[in-house]
C-alpha cells in the first residue's frame, strides 16, 4: 500500500471536508453556506473520478473512502439541511413555553427529524447497493446519491431566495418549492419518494463519456445542453427542473435508441 495518498484520495478528502463543514454550518443556522458546500462537495466528487481515470483507475482504498465521504456530504448534510429549518423554529418555540414531550407529537418537529433520517438511511443503503452492483458501469440503477443531495441543497437555497434568476415563468416553480420546503409533512413525503427512487432499479443514464461522438452520447449531450440553458435562465431553480428531465430520460431517451430505416 502506498505511503503517500494519491491525488484522487486527496480530492475525495476535500469532498469529505465539504460535507463535515456543511453539517456544522447547518446546525448553526448558516443554511446558505451549508447548501453551497454540498455543491462544492459534488464538484470534488467529479474531480476525483476524473483524476482516478487519468491515473489508470481507482483503488479499493479509494472506493471505500469515496463511499464514506459521499455518506457525509450527500447523506448527512442534505438531511440536516432539510430538517434544520423547522427544527430551529420549533426549538425556539418549545424552549420559551411549558410543553411536554407528548405535545411535540402534534408538531412537525418529529417529521423534520424523520425526513433527515430517511435521507441519511436511503443514502447509506444506496451507496452500499452501488458498491455491490456490478451492473452500474455506464449508468445507474436508481437515483444516484449526489443527485438526490443536490436537489435538497437547491431546495434550501430556493427557500432562502438565493441564487435564483427569474427567467420565463420562474415564479410558479419558485413558489411551489418555497411552500414545499416550509411544510415538514410535504418534505417527509418527498424524502420517502426520493428514497424509493434511490433504491429502485430505474435505469438512468450516467454522465461519463467513453468517446465524444454524438452517436451513443445523445442523452448526455441533451442533458448537458438543456441543463446549461436552464441554469442561465433560472439559476439554482434549474436544479429541480433538470432533475425532472433526468428522471424522464428513460422515456425520451428511447427515441435515440430506436432503429432507423
Amino acid at each position: 500500500m502506498a505511503i503517500l495518498p494519491r491525488l484522487p484520495d486527496l480530492l475525495t478528502t476535500a469532498n469529505l471536508c465539504c460535507g463535515v463543514l456543511s453539517v456544522i454550518l447547518a446546525t448553526q443556522g448558516e443554511l446558505t453556506s451549508a447548501c453551497w458546500l454540498v455543491f462544492a462537495g459534488a464538484f470534488f466528487d467529479v474531480l476525483d473520478g476524473f483524476a482516478a481515470r487519468a491515473l489508470g483507475g481507482g483503488t479499493p482504498l479509494g472506493a471505500q473512502l469515496d463511499s464514506m465521504a459521499d455518506m457525509i456530504t450527500f447523506g448527512m448534510a442534505p438531511g440536516m439541511i432539510a430538517a434544520i429549518q423547522p427544527y430551529n423554529a420549533l426549538l425556539a418555540y418549545v424552549g420559551s413555553t411549558e410543553r411536554t414531550a407528548f405535545d411535540l407529537l402534534s408538531e412537525p418537529l418529529w417529521m423534520a427529524i424523520a425526513c433527515a433520517m430517511v435521507i441519511a438511511i436511503a443514502s447509506a443503503w444506496r451507496l452500499a447497493k452501488f458498491n455491490n452492483d456490478d451492473r452500474e458501469t455506464t449508468g445507474f440503477f436508481g437515483l444516484a446519491t449526489p443527485a438526490n443531495a443536490l436537489l435538497w441543497a437547491s431546495f434550501g437555497l430556493i427557500s432562502l431566495g438565493v441564487g435564483i434568476m427569474h427567467g420565463p415563468m420562474a415564479s410558479g416553480p419558485e413558489l411551489l418549492i418555497t411552500e414545499l420546503t416550509a411544510s415538514a409533512p410535504a418534505k417527509l413525503v418527498l424524502a420517502v419518494a426520493l428514497g424509493i427512487l434511490m433504491l429502485s432499479d430505474l435505469s438512468l443514464p450516467g454522465l461519463k463519456f467513453k468517446h465524444y461522438r454524438w452517436k451513443g452520447n445523445e442523452v448526455i449531450y441533451i442533458l448537458l445542453g438543456l441543463g446549461a440553458v436552464l441554469i442561465m435562465l433560472y439559476g439554482i431553480l434549474a436544479v429541480p427542473l433538470i432533475m425532472l428531465v433526468y428522471l424522464a430520460s428513460p422515456i425520451w431517451g428511447k427515441v435515440f435508441s430506436m432503429p432507423t430505416s
